[in-house]
């Protein structure tokens, strides 16, 4: 008893520190920091739709850089195809129900309105927000978007937009010709780095343009991508 008892107490204290190693996991790697949404500049370009009153398309441009920790200036350039607003569409259709009251032939009428928007402000990013690769921000831009206001009449089948002051009217400048309108556009949405070099975009903005006598609040949703530097 005495010669094999010592020897058995060794043999079980030896096994206890070598289990417990084993069974110690081993120390899990350091995750690796996600690549930034840009480097020190960036250029990009989307497209998408724009809604107001109809669907239409949209076709834009985007710069900046950053300036302070998540803080990017950017500038923005966008065209929409058609910001016609509902009250718009009422106006014109006064003017060709007077024709048609005037005349006694069956009037119609229809506006489109193409606008640039040209906008600057800034961008911030959620960098430690990471949701799959994808990195949400919020994006405010104020600027100035041009409108053409272009508005057609017919009557009786034929076009007389040209000859309206034969009939007695004359368009306003709610329904005809350019003007400069003071633009306010707040915006969100995501980022995600491709690679060192190039990243995609999708996002949604409001751009509220403040017209004559009328605000025009454009819904752009926009998808695209660009480089960064």
């Amino acid at each position: 008893m005495k010669h094999w008892l010592p020897a058995a107490l060794v043999s079980a204290l030896t096994l206890v520190p070598m289990s417990a190693a084993a069974q110690t996991p081993a120390p899990s790697q350091a995750q690796q920091p996600s690549t930034p949404s840009m480097n020190l500049f960036y250029v990009g370009a989307n497209t998408g739709i724009a809604v107001v009153e109809h669907v239409g398309g949209v076709v834009g441009a985007e710069a900046g850089g950053r300036v302070w920790k998540n803080l990017d200036i950017v500038a923005e350039l966008a065209w929409m195809q058609n910001i016609v607003t509902r009250r718009t569409l009422d106006n014109a259709t006064t003017v060709a129900n007077y024709l048609q009251t005037t005349q006694g032939q069956t009037a119609t009428s229809d506006v489109t309105v193409p606008a640039f928007y040209f906008g600057a402000g800034a961008r911030w990013v959620f960098e430690k927000t990471d949701l799959s690769g994808f990195k949400p921000y919020v994006i405010m831009t104020l600027g100035s978007t041009h409108t053409n206001i272009k508005s057609t009449f017919t009557l009786g089948g034929s076009d007389v937009t040209n000859t309206l002051p034969q009939y007695g009217v004359t368009l306003g400048s709610d329904l005809a010709g350019t003007a400069n309108n003071f633009t306010v556009s707040p915006g969100a949405g995501v980022v995600r780095s491709l690679n060192t070099s190039w990243y995609a975009d999708v996002g949604v903005r409001l751009v509220s343009v403040s017209m004559q006598d009328q605000h025009a609040n454009v819904v752009r949703l926009v998808i695209g991508g660009g480089y960064k530097f």
